[in-house]
């Protein structure tokens, strides 16, 4: 009985507590037009990273080994870009500015993705009403669309997977 009434009594004070706290306001953080303009240096920096270690990587592949120390050199220098960006972006209150940036590259690099295909289907569709209308010169020129749409998608598609977008390139 004795464990029973000191239980109840802890519990009325846990809950007592709980109620006492506040709970803190989650108000939108808003950006400076300082803030936006670094955070797109900062994606310019990350890209470029991005890429200088992707051509790194080929020329490596291929054996040039002069071409991939450049690569790497200028690679090194975008880092320390990075790093500097992301110093003066911490100093002004925004929270993991380079995961933030790599999240925001991936997101453009997916929607740029999207919208290819979605000319590919349209330029797919315009082609079979072509097709069945027997317009063969509208029919050629929609088959044209649709080679300069895909090899659009596969350069998006390549330059999303050097900017670490792993999965889902087909299906996004």
């Amino acid at each position: 009985m004795k464990r029973l009434g000191l239980l109840t009594a802890a519990v009325l004070f846990a809950g007592a507590a709980f109620a006492q706290t506040t709970t803190p306001s989650t108000a939108p953080a808003t950006t400076t037009p300082t803030e936006k303009a670094q955070m797109k240096d900062l994606r310019k920096d990350v890209r470029a990273y991005d890429n200088k270690k992707a051509d790194a990587k080929a020329a490596i592949n291929k054996g040039d080994l002069k071409d991939a120390k450049t690569d790497l050199a200028a690679a090194k220098a975008d880092k320390k870009d990075i790093k500097a960006d992301a110093k003066v972006l911490k100093s002004e209150g925004v929270a993991h500015p380079v995961k933030l940036a790599d999240k925001e590259v991936k997101k453009a690099d997916i929607k740029d993705i999207k919208a290819d295909k979605a000319d590919l289907k349209t330029a797919k569709v315009a082609e079979q009403k072509d097709v069945k209308a027997g317009d063969i010169t509208g029919a050629q020129k929609e088959q044209a669309d649709i080679k300069a749409d895909r090899k659009d998608l596969k350069k998006d598609i390549r330059e999303a997977h050097r900017d670490g977008v792993k999965r889902h390139l087909r299906h996004a």
